[in-house]
């Protein structure tokens, strides 16, 4: 499921007697899982979950795509996570007023702080259009689908901006693809930051305590909705917005709960992978988890150095390091997870029941035949190119500040200027990376990325580290950060002018890794459509 799916997740009674778990829509929420939901303690009628006028639906909200909120207030106070603010907290953040590790509260509205590129998603509807995607994309290539599916979009936002300028509409797959549903959205993008405990409180037990359960931290933090003075509905930041009244909010109980007390949480999760084969499952741990731990490594060591030394650094680099830490710890876990109770071994048994099943020709049909001996093959020859593509992802797609911008110039950078003299500029950012921390960075994951994937994956550039430089990283990167003018502030670069714009080292680079990925990317994409 995607991230767009506001669900109903690991429903439990607060007891040690009984806890059941899984992930289920709103939107379709099955019979059998409400009844078991009533078993267990849960008091609402079913259309309180979704599709009633105070319905649950209506004040959870997506919280700037990545997280979930609950609004809480007639006056648009928004509850969502610590984590899930870290980096609010931390853009607002200074050596004189450290507000990720001591806090912060605003005392009246005026003291509020705005969040840039900071949003919440109010779920407004969602239907199931399966049938007529499938009727646009049958019999066409994947990228055709795509484009098919990014059409039918456009067509259904522009059907609700008719009614409400403010609505969009997201199509998202769901169940490995065989369901599509199409889901309104109106988006608040003026957030502003209210209330975080301490860090010491808020991150309590580190990456140590991540990932486990119980754990014991005040994983909170508060944020409120703004909205348009005359129409109370969305706004781009203004000083003259107001706090948002919304229709719906969710009462917060001071009563406490007592055991037994029936407990879920209702969000927007990212993925999940249950449907995953064995051969998935053993590819996510040996290759998947495996770099991303191996890569993190490096990287959080590095990081870790250079913030113990100063304060400055220390906050320039919070937000990255826990990013980096949070799925790091996460693989680390899931890896030990699936071999301490046999995941894989599980799946296979489960699987040979499948084949078994599939054996009696009268079960044999187009809608339940599995080919399983396929499916293991194109596993195996996916194998090194996602070992490949893993580690590329890992070492150069936003890590240090001199890879993500030559990856950026190269790639899904907007340039300014006018149509017959466009250029590419870097904003001003030096406050928020610290040079000698971002060359070893880069040379260490050149290092790291050469040693570990065959030269057959490796970009061009990989050859002249070899030949020219011998082989020394370290020296390597001190030339190119010379050399390139790529972290030089107000540099224009011209990529209509090709033998100029290739010109500097950092922006060759760049091109190379794409390169390299897109190659990488078209050896996997036959395999993945197959």
């Amino acid at each position: 499921m995607k991230k767009t799916a506001l669900i109903v997740a690991g429903l439990m009674a607060l007891s040690t007697v009984h806890a059941d778990e899984g992930m289920w829509t709103l939107y379709n929420l099955p019979d059998a899982v409400y009844e078991q939901m009533v078993n267990e303690g849960f008091q609402l009628p079913c259309d309180m979950l979704y599709n009633s006028p105070n319905a649950i639906s209506n004040y959870v909200v997506n919280f700037s795509g990545y997280c979930s909120g609950v609004v809480v207030s007639p006056d648009g106070l928004v509850f969502t996570n610590h984590h899930c603010g870290f980096s609010a907290i931390n853009s607002h953040s200074t050596v004189e007023h450290d507000y990720m590790l001591n806090g912060f509260y605003a005392k009246s509205y005026s003291e509020e702080l705005p969040n840039e590129k900071m949003f919440v998603s109010f779920m407004k509807e969602q239907k199931d259009i399966t049938s007529r995607v499938n009727a646009i994309t049958r019999g066409k290539e994947t990228d055709a689908q795509e484009a098919a599916i990014d059409s039918l979009t456009n067509l259904l936002t522009d059907s609700v901006k008719r009614i409400d300028k403010t609505l969009h509409v997201e199509i998202d797959p769901f169940y490995e693809g065989n369901k599509y549903f199409a889901t309104v959205y109106q988006d608040f993008k003026d957030l502003r930051l209210v209330f975080t405990v301490p860090k010491s409180m808020g991150k309590f037990g580190g990456e140590t305590d991540n990932w486990m359960w119980p754990r014991q931290t005040c994983d909170f933090s508060v944020f409120r909705i703004y909205a348009d003075p005359k129409t109370n509905g969305p706004a781009d930041y203004s000083p003259s917005n107001v706090p948002y009244h919304p229709e719906h909010w969710a009462p917060v109980s001071l009563e406490g709960y007592k055991d037994g007390d029936f407990a879920m949480t209702v969000g927007y999760p990212g993925t999940t992978n249950r449907y995953l084969s064995s051969y998935g499952i053993k590819q996510r741990r040996d290759i998947e988890n495996t770099s991303r731990i191996q890569v993190r490594d490096i990287k959080l060591a590095i990081l870790k150095k250079y913030m113990d030394a100063s304060e400055k650094t220390r906050i320039q680099y919070e937000d990255s390091y826990v990013g980096s830490a949070n799925y790091w710890k996460n693989s680390i876990g899931m890896n030990k997870c699936i071999d301490s109770i046999g995941l894989i071994r599980q799946k296979a048994e489960y699987e040979a029941k499948i084949r078994a099943w599939l054996s009696n020709p009268k079960n044999k049909n187009s809608a339940t035949d599995v080919d399983f001996a396929l499916l293991e093959q194109l596993y195996n020859r996916n194998a090194p190119l996602a070992h490949a593509i893993g580690y590329w992802q890992e070492s150069f797609w936003k890590n240090s500040e001199f890879l993500t911008r030559a990856i950026k110039i190269n790639f899904g950078m907007q340039p300014k200027g006018t149509p017959d003299n466009q250029y590419c500029e870097f904003d001003d950012n030096s406050n928020e990376w610290n040079l000698e921390l971002d060359k070893e960075l880069t040379a260490a994951m050149f290092k790291n990325y050469a040693a570990n994937v065959p030269e057959e994956y490796q970009p061009e550039l990989f050859k002249t580290i070899k030949t020219k430089f011998k082989g020394n990283y370290e020296k390597y990167t001190a030339w190119l950060y010379s050399k390139s003018k790529l972290l030089v502030k107000g540099t224009k670069f011209y990529p209509d002018n090709q033998k100029d714009f290739l010109k500097d080292p950092g922006v060759q680079v760049g091109f190379q890794l794409m390169l390299q990925y897109a190659e990488i990317g078209s050896q996997i994409k036959p395999i993945m459509t197959a």
